[in-house]
């Protein structure tokens, strides 16, 4: 190769070397150029608007329904039970037959003895069946009045002192899911039975709506506080260090809320919600999910919840 040749190659290896370094030299400037705490998106939350609300703590109990009026209805002769003319259920006046007894004695023949309702109502007991033997203090029939409904329950000694006549009570029946009927404590046994030691209480059902029927089991709700006015938020809300209640608040909606640990007294708790008693106030937007992922000051998407 000329030494022209040579020259011409040296200048072209060098020119290309220096554009490489030029190149990468800008691509190094451009990386240096980012920043490295770009801030990231916010985390979501949900909030919800405290607002005030009625609490009730109850206790619960399982009792039988049974007609305030009932009527035992005996025969007037001892004797075999020849025929029963009612079924249970079925609608009878005053002076109906209702059974049939036959006082005869071997080596006699007596007629058939009626007996007779003694009131009007609904036949809610037959406890016999035809052949039987009834003397004069045998319940051939029992009839009540199914206007007027009550329930007794049986309450544990240790909830005795919250019992007092006229407490308002829910009660519902598996057969109407979904349907709620008011009663009211109408009495309260002054003594405990000594082998079970509980106390018997009776409730008057306000409005039986004319499905509820005498022999039910009914599931009871009796009220035993009620708070008008309560702050409550789920217990899931409620966050704890070192044993101590706290809330997260936002300070507003959106994607640049900030937030807030605030320190809560708490009070009643019931059906999976606490009532908060101070530290925070009506309108607060307290965090209900995703607070145990957040920190104090910290900016977040709050997301407002609906109303459970």
């Amino acid at each position: 190769m000329t030494k022209t040749g040579k020259a011409i190659s040296i200048f072209i290896v060098s020119f290309t070397a220096a554009v490489l370094m030029m190149v990468l030299s800008s691509c190094g400037g451009k990386k240096g150029n980012e920043k490295p705490n770009e801030e990231k998106a916010a985390f979501t939350v949900s909030v919800r608007k405290i607002a005030p609300e009625t609490m009730e703590d109850y206790i619960e109990f399982g009792g039988t329904v049974k007609a305030v009026d009932s009527v035992e209805i005996l025969p007037s002769v001892a004797g075999k039970i020849a025929r029963i003319s009612v079924e249970g259920g079925d609608r009878v006046n005053r002076g109906d037959v209702i059974a049939q007894i036959d006082p005869s004695k071997p080596g006699a023949e007596f007629a058939l003895s009626p007996v007779k309702a003694t009131s009007s109502g609904t036949v809610t007991k037959l406890p016999l069946s035809v052949g039987a033997y009834a003397t004069t203090s045998t319940t051939i029939a029992e009839i009540s009045s199914t206007d007027d409904l009550e329930i007794d329950i049986n309450v544990s000694e240790r909830f005795v002192p919250l019992i007092k006549e006229g407490q308002a009570a829910l009660v519902t029946f598996k057969s109407y899911p979904g349907e709620f009927f008011e009663a009211k404590v109408e009495r309260i046994s002054p003594i405990l039975d000594p082998s079970t030691r509980t106390m018997e209480v009776t409730l008057n059902i306000e409005e039986t709506k004319g499905i509820v029927k005498a022999g039910m089991f009914a599931h009871v709700k009796l009220i035993t506080q009620t708070k008008n006015g309560a702050l409550a938020l789920p217990n899931r809300a409620i966050v704890y260090n070192s044993g101590k209640p706290y809330v997260f608040v936002a300070d507003s909606t959106g994607e640049n809320a900030s937030v807030s640990r605030i320190p809560v007294t708490t009070g009643l708790s019931v059906d999976g919600k606490t009532e908060i008693t101070s530290g925070l106030s009506e309108g607060n937007l307290a965090i209900v999910k995703g607070q145990n992922m957040i920190s104090e000051g910290q900016k977040v998407n709050a997301l407002l919840q609906k109303d459970e």
